[in-house]
């Protein structure tokens, strides 16, 4: 198979890394940079020396993209999933960490010599983690674009090492991702949503949502910027989903929503439908954030907030597959790119884990007020329709009157009011809060 030279390159630095004694490999590319066919030709490699290898997935997407990239290799490959048996004969497995957490006890620890993980921000989860500690004397190979959980837990308790392929900025830049504009639209504030586990609380942000003008706001920004386009629009709830799409058919545009209840045939179909344009929107909640490659699909339309880095690059990557000509367009109705910053902008991954501080730190983003662009914070003019960000000019105004030793004068005057009226009068004059002519009485009385 012809890799692309960066590919190529990755592939080296895992393999290196190994060579040097590290047992656990993560490997970090971004979405659309070809993380599955970098874990297939290796898985590939592998089995040729007589090694078995497992590729965990969580999703049925994720499964059948590994099963379409090991086809396409001509690597021939078991699948280990809900309601089937396993044919174990073939080197190289496919399996649904669910199921195979629910199965280890038919399989010997040592059966496997490679693990490769899929999605690896996961791994920290309970059946991830279960499957890998059963495995423990294999190899493991962890494959993600977003190294980094919503509640800052490190990557490095099962990973000794991280190699890193280019950036988005540079995948773009050179052709392997589409570019994309990214307007952020105002109308939305996240102040006031509760959070859970580390992010926002969907039903609270679903029902804010629904109430506000984003929902109406989405139908219009459609049709001024991707009118005729696919499009993915990722939601809060499922009933948040629903509602959208109802937005999008009763204005004559074919949508359709999608969720984990829906049958696995629909949601093949769905996202047939998505990548002929026969469905021009598509709404989800939680479903189609990993492992979605529809080229065709011209921008993603974000309604819901996250707090969350990963999963905020996530839905923007579903509409970055180059196609010639493509640019996409992210419509940011939730203000995520201004909480946790441009797709493009260069990011430092550690194994290590980030402190809350850390994540909720502000990105370097601010918006066009003519076109909604989201431009760097330094920048001096929009790159999208020119318009000249200028700083505001204050005039000084010249006030005539004698120069006085201010912090003294203070001093004097909170001296000479000696009663609590006195105190009360001070800072009014001065303009104090409420209780401060309180809090300095009772100060006096405490030292007397």
């Amino acid at each position: 198979m012809n890799l692309r030279p960066y590919q190529h390159q990755l592939i080296t630095d895992i393999r290196l890394q190994y060579q040097l004694g590290n047992r656990s490999v993560l490997a970090v590319l971004p979405t659309g940079g070809g993380k599955t066919v970098c874990f297939s030709y290796i898985a590939q490699a592998a089995a040729r020396k007589g090694n078995r290898v497992c590729i965990l997935v969580h999703r049925q997407e994720l499964l059948d993209q590994a099963s379409r990239s090991l086809g396409g290799m001509g690597v021939q490959h078991g699948i280990i999933a809900a309601k089937r048996g396993m044919d174990l004969s073939h080197a190289v497995q496919v399996a649904s960490v669910g199921t195979l957490s629910r199965r280890l006890h038919l399989l010997p620890r040592d059966f496997f010599q490679l693990l490769v993980v899929d999605e690896a921000h996961h791994t920290t989860a309970k059946s991830w983690d279960a499957c890998i500690q059963h495995f423990h004397a294999a190899k493991l190979l962890g494959v993600t674009a977003t190294p980094i959980r919503g509640d800052g837990r490190g990557l490095g308790e099962h990973y000794q090492a991280m190699v890193q392929g280019p950036s988005a900025a540079w995948l773009t830049d050179n052709g392997f991702l589409a570019p994309a504009r990214v307007l952020a639209p105002p109308g939305f504030s996240s102040t006031g949503l509760r959070k859970k586990m580390g992010d926002f609380d969907m039903g609270q942000a679903g029902e804010l949502l629904q109430q506000g003008q984003a929902m109406g706001d989405c139908l219009t920004h459609y049709r001024q910027h991707l009118s005729g386009q696919t499009a993915i629009a990722f939601c809060c709830s499922v009933a948040h989903a629903e509602a959208v799409a109802r937005l999008f058919q009763d204005a004559g545009i074919a949508a359709s929503s999608i969720d984990g209840n829906t049958d696995s045939a629909r949601r093949r179909q769905l996202l047939i439908d998505l990548g002929t344009g026969k469905l021009k929107v598509l709404t989800s909640c939680s479903l189609i954030g990993e492992g979605v490659d529809v080229p065709s699909v011209g921008g993603c339309i974000l309604l819901r907030p996250t707090a969350s880095v990963g999963l905020h690059l996530q839905m923007i990557g579903r509409c970055l597959r180059p196609q010639p000509g493509k640019r996409a367009v992210v419509l940011d109705h939730v203000g995520n790119s201004l909480r946790l910053g441009h797709h493009l902008e260069e990011r430092e991954w550690s194994l290590d884990g980030a402190t809350k501080r850390d994540r909720e730190a502000s990105p370097s983003v601010k918006v066009c007020p003519t076109c909604f662009s989201t431009c760097a914070t330094l920048a001096a003019v929009c790159g999208e329709c020119g318009h000249e960000f200028r700083a505001e000019v204050r005039e000084l105004k010249v006030v005539e009157g004698e120069l006085k030793e201010l912090a003294v004068t203070k001093r004097r005057e909170q001296g000479t009011a000696q009663s609590l009226d006195d105190l009360r009068q001070l800072a009014k004059q001065r303009g104090y809060k409420p209780g401060w002519a309180e809090r300095v009485y009772q100060s006096r009385l405490a030292k007397r």
